[in-house]
């Protein structure tokens, strides 16, 4: 229990009642078996985390992730028995009591104590005044992507000065993108009080990205208004506004040209990497962050040249969140499966990568405009939940150069998609485990119907998923299930082919090769491979483990 003295074990009840109500969004993706009770039983675990527990669980800024598990397995229609078990059993015996802060946080002290997890419940406590009082789009827009809450003006972006500035962003995006989820999961699922934890664990993390997250993306003057950013955001674009005009018909052109330079490029292919993650990413970012942010900006230009409207401007952006959430998938997957190794396993499930799926499935709720503007319960509504047109592409931006950042920590593995694609057919022609499917090859399953062709794979992927005795496992396969629904119709050659709009004289537009075999099966694929390395808990196999090793190579 925490102390009495802490302000979230003294939160009014009235205020808990707001922060945790009913009725809870179902999420992105909903599965049958969601109830009334197994909503009640979410918030009631939620309210003891928010009342009684630090964000991280030891000293070295591990995190406290039950809530994150929690939410997903109530998104996977997980029983309120489970629910409650996976919280009390799994998660509480390993968290740490919230301590008083040493100081009242205020708007006057607020950049003085950033970075400092001793004031934790100090910020949570701030932050759940502003929301009372404020909606979760508006203290995003204040404190995480305003200038003011990013750098100082006067102030030095060098030495000393540097960690003065408050780098809100930074922090947003740091701890293996984290606080980023933390916040994420509120805003998908309407919970207030998972948005002001997720936005107080923001302001104690450190802030150590300036390569990727410099000064330069807040000196432009805000502005809610698309045309107006567009216009100034850089003058290469010669962006020639015009409201009336209508956009296209969405054309598929070749992407991952990007993932194909980041995997390419000498710049990226670093030795002597420390051992610990944390240090490799940050080692990764002092040393090549720059050619990573350069390649971002180019990416943005690429991508936005030549837009003429407001609504062609929102088209564009949605087919970029698409390509990094495919590409997140593929440096994951793709590149898990071909640094496997020796050791007859038959993925590398990188623990690390992995987050870079687990938090994409929130980019949709985030930037693309419909899907943020969709019907939320009270107290969010529908006022005030978008995000400047700006500031959504500045998340982007900024979002997909930190999994960049992973990616080449993690050993930027070779991305091989048709040798991928050839290797997991079998996920797409039976169903369940490896026993299970051998079984079936072999005429001795109990029932050869159930399990073959003509089942469906999620039937038995997310019944494992559910019941995991680990947390990543059903986030990651929620991502995957939600990425199958959106794109599973998408036939091969969706994305074009490696060469549509490039060559080998113009190597800056050149995909990645193998696309035109990308296909909306992808995320079966991967939730099935990932499985079999993992274990089909359902299907009486045990539970294994994350790989945390990186690349063999």
């Amino acid at each position: 229990m925490s102390p009495p003295g802490t302000f979230a074990r003294n939160v009014s009840d009235d205020v808990l009642d707001r922060f945790y109500s009913t009725p809870i969004l179902s999420g992105t993706l909903a599965f049958p078996g969601q109830t009334h009770e197994s909503a009640l039983a979410t918030l009631e675990v939620l309210r003891d985390d928010f009342k009684t527990y630090h964000v991280f669980v030891n000293n070295i800024g591990f995190h406290n992730h039950a809530s994150h598990h929690v939410l997903a397995l109530y998104a996977l229609g997980a029983s309120p028995e489970l629910i409650k078990e996976a919280y009390y059993g799994l998660h509480v015996p390993n968290l740490l009591p919230s301590l008083v802060s040493p100081e009242r946080i205020t708007e006057e002290n607020f950049t003085e104590h950033l970075g400092d997890e001793r004031y934790y419940d100090g910020y949570l406590a701030f932050f759940t005044e502003y929301l009372q009082k404020n909606s979760p789009t508006g203290a995003l827009e204040r404190f995480i992507f305003s200038p003011a809450y990013n750098f100082t003006p006067g102030l030095e972006t060098g030495g000393d000065d540097l960690k003065k500035h408050p780098r809100m962003l930074d922090r947003l995006l740091a701890g293996l993108l984290h606080p980023f989820i933390h916040v994420a999961y509120g805003l998908e699922f309407g919970i207030l009080g998972q948005v002001a934890e997720g936005l107080a664990q923001t302001a104690v993390h450190s802030a150590a990205q300036i390569e990727i997250i410099p000064p330069s993306y807040f000196n432009k003057s805000p502005t809610d208004n698309i045309s107006g950013f567009l216009s100034t955001f850089t003058s290469t674009l010669s962006l020639d506004v015009d409201h009336n005009h209508v956009p296209p018909p969405e054309k598929k052109r070749p992407m991952f040209a990007f993932h194909r330079r980041i995997r390419d490029d000498p710049e990226f292919k670093l030795r002597d990497l420390p051992n610990q993650p944390g240090q490799r990413y940050l080692t990764v970012v002092k040393q090549s962050g720059g050619a990573i942010h350069s390649l971002v900006r180019e990416w943005t230009e690429e991508w936005l040249v030549g837009t003429r409207s407001e609504a062609e401007a929102e088209i564009r952006l949605k087919s970029m969140v698409e390509e990094v959430i495919w590409g997140n998938v593929i440096w994951c997957s793709v590149g898990g499966w071909a640094s496997r190794g020796d050791s007859a396993r038959v993925t590398n499930a990188d623990f690390f990568l992995a987050h870079l799926v687990t938090s994409a499935i929130f980019l949709p709720k985030l930037i693309i405009k419909e899907e943020a503007l969709s019907p939320s319960p009270p107290p969010f509504g529908r006022a005030g939940a978008l995000l400047s047109f700006g500031n959504r592409l500045l998340l982007l931006q900024t979002y997909l150069a930190a999994c960049a950042g992973w990616q080449i920590s993690r050993g930027n593995n070779p991305l091989p998609i048709t040798d991928f694609y050839a290797a997991t057919d079998e996920q797409l022609q039976l169903s369940g485990s490896p026993r299970a499917r051998s079984q079936v090859r072999a005429g001795s399953a109990r029932s050869v119907s159930s399990l073959g062709p003509s089942s469906n794979p999620w039937t038995y992927i997310i019944p494992s998923a559910i019941q995991a005795r680990e947390e990543h496992t059903p986030k990651m396969m929620r991502s995957l299930a939600n990425f199958a629904v959106r794109w599973g119709m998408c036939a091969p050659g969706y994305f074009g082919s490696d060469n549509e709009n490039g060559n080998d004289d113009d190597d800056g537009r050149r995909s990645l090769e193998g696309i035109e075999r990308l296909d909306g099966t992808l995320f079966v694929r991967v939730a099935g491979l990932t499985l079999d390395r993992l274990g089909w808990v359902h299907e009486g196999e045990e539970f294994g483990r994350w790989d945390r090793d990186g690349s063999p190579n």
